[in-house]
């Protein structure tokens, strides 16, 4: 029986992808007698997508790519209506009705009417923020998918980890799709492996809560990433962005785009080419000496922060129903990090180098006017690698060369050693290098296939499969300078060496089925269904249960109370399993300590519930209230399970965390010239581990069964965005600014030693308030067919010195950590051009 399982989720595979295309919806009456209007033409220019009125004057249009449109109605006997403006967003339902004027001129004149967003969206019954790229571009720091997400008041950056909370979850929770393809990096879980520019964005939706079934693997967010589409005819832009103009950190960003229809193909085949290259010194200048050139006075060559990129995409209109994708993106990332105590000899610290890559074809056919299926193939690969920049044998022979000198009394022959040491008391090493070596491999190949149906104009119906082929590979050696003669026949690279060891190769499987219904009827929404998702260990481990199951409802629906007021409520299980370094590490200490991975993991499972009220105010804003409750249960936690002949720590799920909060915004998202939000968040974010393996790291820090406040437990968070745009009278020229002002009251950390002497509680001591001012200032021309655009953006005007870790350097050491603060004023200067 469970082959006949495994053989079926091969055959009707899908994946647990975010949606990528939208719906109109609406009904058409005579204007005079307000009677329904059947069989009347609604076409949607330029897309070859329609529909037809049905004898209640209802019609659907289903499968429509994101964007902005034009709608045809037309009807013999009745004036023309043709209605611009019309914006689609992935996953949501426009609704648009009509009242067609009767005339003897029988379709010859033309009534246009100019579309705009309703302020309410009544779309879905899901929690999230929508960002355009024509929004994104405007929004000072945005300069990255990732970078827009710290922007968001939901979010909560974790500078130590450099992880992203979502509504007081752990790093790991949120689910990065890149066109419907996750691209979690799953052995550590904790963010995207691949990051876009915000220049090859068409759409970004941020989803933080009530998250519909055709979502897996996500407990607190969802960012939903759709990238650009080539173009009808020939297009080229670029762009260039440097501090230079005070020489701050040495940062460049360049990036180019280019679209074209493939020759003599008659528009049927069209493509996309972009490039980005990011290089900075960072605001923490470290690492070893670069080597670097200089052209007109600009240099070139390697820097602290090294990341770029290059993509390309066809799309083929197939049939008069069928579109073929084909893309392929591969990003690399060379960088060192800051490390305070190597800052007398950056040159041992680690080097870090990601790569990460992504091919898929996609092929979306429209099955009449009320079906749709989409079927894609995937390959998901990325690699993390850093090490100190000499291998274990050659640490070692340094550390055996100091020993003998020691011993021999002529320490002064040697110059270097294995071990780290702070030789003059200073605190800072002056020899040694950093002690570990890592690398990580995980190439995931997937299929998919969603199948969509409308019912009339009630019953939009959803369902999918998945499945996700891993393959995982991992080397990681601890304590470099150890040597054991014994253990040559060790398996992974130089056997023996290395206090731990954690090396594995393994192949599980992953994926899932689920079914939803989507009902909607004048304006009321109603979503509903079920999902079941597995996980199949593979056969490189030794465990007596390799298959787990596990199903999630999810339910929410969408009232309007009237047609100024309405009402959102959302209630879901939602399970993700743990990170896979937890699930096939092995013994991963051989001293005094050992930490032991644990394959019989279970699923982390959230049950979140969650509900909001919109108010649409007369001034062309709307105010809305939310309020989330999240129970958290089975989180990843290091438990002492042994302490004879050595302590001993396996990792369970037996943690867990309580979160809540409230949400106030006022937003005004038309408007002649300024657009405009606010949002005040209350929370709260308690549980009982900081992080996974707390009680391992700081050796158990006691009062197990009480909660404590997360280390991103902040109280409140201020966000205000304010945009003014005005054109001239030919609309060719446009000036606009843009500012941001962000605020946090301050987050938990602990004074580990006093935790332990039982003087104060975990997370009890609260770093400062923090706060961000920011501006961008623009001018866009068009001159000779080409368009120009220049920018100005300061970053922390004010210059304030926000305090976003805690410093744990000693007292008496004069210099201190500098990235125990956020980033100083930044002025930055922007060129770009497009033909």
């Amino acid at each position: 029986m469970k082959k006949i399982i495994f053989v079926l989720f091969l055959i009707f595979p899908s994946l647990l992808k975010g949606a990528i295309t939208g719906k109109i919806m609406g009904r058409v009456k005579d204007e005079e007698t307000q009677k329904a209007l059947s069989y009347v033409n609604i076409t949607l220019e330029k897309t070859g997508l329609g529909a037809i009125t049905n004898p209640d004057g209802y019609y659907f249009i289903i499968n429509i790519q994101p964007g902005e449109y034009t709608m045809r109605v037309q009807m013999m006997g009745y004036k023309t209506v043709l209605k611009k403006g019309i914006y689609v967003d992935a996953g949501k339902t426009v609704f648009i009705n009509f009242e067609l004027e009767e005339t003897v001129l029988e379709m010859k004149e033309v009534i246009i009417v100019k579309g705009r967003r309703p302020l309410i969206e009544p779309g879905a019954t899901h929690s999230s923020r929508i960002f355009l790229a024509k929004e994104i571009v405007k929004i000072p720091r945005a300069y990255s998918v990732l970078r827009l997400l710290e922007t968001q008041p939901e979010v909560v950056k974790d500078f130590t980890l450099e992880e992203y909370h979502m509504r007081g979850g752990r790093g790991g929770e949120i689910l990065y799709l890149v066109d419907g393809i996750p691209v979690n990096d799953r052995f550590v879980g904790g963010s995207a492996a691949i990051d876009i520019p915000v220049f090859e964005v068409k759409q970004v939706e941020i989803l933080k809560g009530g998250f519909e079934t055709e979502y897996g693997e996500a407990q607190s967010g969802i960012v939903n990433l759709i990238t650009a589409s080539p173009d009808t005819c020939f297009r080229v832009m670029t762009f260039y962005k440097t501090d230079k103009i005070i020489k701050q950190f040495d940062s460049d960003h360049v990036g180019f785009s280019l679209s074209k229809p493939f020759p003599f193909s008659g528009k049927k085949i069209l493509l996309l080419f972009t490039g980005f290259g990011d290089f900075t010194d960072t605001y923490t200048p470290f690492g070893y000496s670069h080597n670097r050139g200089e052209f007109l006075g600009i240099k070139y060559g390697d820097r602290q922060r090294n990341a770029f990129g290059l993509s390309a995409k066809a799309l083929v209109k197939l049939l008069n129903n069928g579109r073929l994708v084909v893309s392929g993106r591969k990003n690399v990332n060379v960088y060192e990090k800051y490390r305070h105590k190597f800052i007398e000899i950056p040159e041992h610290s680690h080097r870090y180098r990601e790569e990460s890559s992504l091919y898929s074809i996609s092929w979306n056919h429209s099955i009449g006017y009320s079906s749709f299926y989409e079927l894609k193939l995937s390959s998901f690969h990325t690699d993390l690698h850093y090490d100190p920049g000499l291998s274990p044998p050659e640490i070692h022979l340094l550390e055996e060369e100091h020993l003998w000198a020691e011993d021999n009394g002529i320490p002064w022959i040697v110059d270097d050693r294995g071990i780290p040491t702070d030789i003059d008391n200073d605190w800072f090493y002056e020899m040694g290098y950093d002690s570990s070596y890592h690398s990580h491999n995980e190439r995931n190949n997937s299929i998919m296939f969603d199948f969509t149906k409308q019912f009339e104009n009630k019953h939009l119906v959803k369902m999918g499969f998945e499945n996700h082929m891993w393959h995982l590979e991992k080397q990681e050696i601890e304590v470099l300078w150890f040597y054991d003669s014994t253990r040559t026949n060790e398996e992974g690279p130089y056997p023996g060496y290395g206090w731990s060891r954690d090396i594995y190769s393994v192949n599980p499987l992953q994926g899932g089925v689920y079914i939803q219904d989507k009902y909607e009827r004048e304006g009321l929404i109603l979503n509903y269904g079920v999902r079941y998702d597995y996980f199949y260990i593979g056969k490189e481990v030794d465990v007596k249960k390799r298959f787990q199951g596990y199903i999630s409802p999810r339910i929410g629906f969408f009232y309007p109370f009237t047609d100024k007021i309405a009402f959102t409520f959302s209630f879901g299980l939602y399970y993700q399993m743990p990170e896979y370094q937890y699930i096939f590490m092995t013994t991963k200490w051989r001293g005094p300590y050992r930490l032991i991975g644990n394959p019989e993991l279970k699923p982390e499972c959230t049950r979140a519930y969650e509900f909001k009220v919109e108010n649409e105010l007369p001034m062309q804003a709307v105010f809305s209230f939310g309020m989330y409750k999240k129970d958290i249960r089975s989180l990843i936690n290091a438990e002492l399970v042994d302490r004879y002949p050595f302590e001993s720590y396996k990792i369970t799920n037996s943690s867990y965390g309580d979160t809540r909060g409230f949400e106030f915004e006022f937003r005004k998202p038309v408007g002649k010239h300024f657009t405009g939000r606010a949002v005040y968040i209350l929370s709260w974010a308690k549980g009982q581990n900081t992080k996974d393996l707390e009680n391992f790291e700081d050796m158990d820090l006691g009062e197990v069964m009480r909660e404590f406040p997360l280390s991103w437990d902040e109280r409140h968070r201020i966000k205000l965005l304010l945009s003014y745009e005005t054109a001239s009278n030919t609309t060719s020229h446009s000036t606009g600014a843009t500012i941001a002002w962000m605020y946090g009251s301050g987050l938990p950390y602990s004074l580990i030693e006093e935790v332990k002497k039982g003087n104060l509680a975990k997370n009890s001591e609260r770093l400062p308030s923090h706060s961000t001012f920011d501006i961008e200032i623009y001018k866009k021309m068009k001159l000779a067919g080409a368009t120009l655009e220049l920018s100005l953006i300061i970053e922390n005007l004010l210059n304030n010195e926000n305090i976003i870790k805690p410093d744990k350097t000693p007292y008496f050491v004069t210099l201190k950590d500098p990235t125990t603060k956020g980033k100083p004023r930044t002025i930055l200067l922007e060129m770009g051009i497009g033909f």
